[in-house]
């Protein structure tokens, strides 16, 4: 499954965007795919965010409400990466 991913650092600390289907953004479809792209993102918090016909709507394990409405204040320079293969080999260090 091809995403459309971003990193958004709306207080300093990146968190990853991930434009996902609205069925990926409840509780219980949202947690496989956030695992999904933490693959890609080792030891930085995702947010799942989908178009909906009256604005957005957001899945994290987190609170939203505060990030999306700053999320819509910015310009996302978003890639795309195919969750359903595996992360590619990183030699950068981790933050910690």
């Amino acid at each position: 499954m091809q995403i459309q991913v971003t990193e958004f650092a709306p207080h300093g600390s990146p968190i990853v965007v991930a434009i996902v289907d609205s069925a990926f953004t409840v509780k219980g479809a949202g947690e496989a795919v956030i695992r999904k792209v933490a693959e890609h993102f080792p030891a930085l918090p995702i947010m799942l965010v989908s178009l909906q016909p009256n604005g957005f709507r957001a899945y994290a394990p987190f609170q939203t409400g505060e990030l999306l409405a700053l999320l819509q204040l910015e310009r996302l320079d978003l890639r795309e990466i195919d969750i359903s293969l595996p992360a590619p080999e990183s030699d950068a260090p981790l933050p910690f």
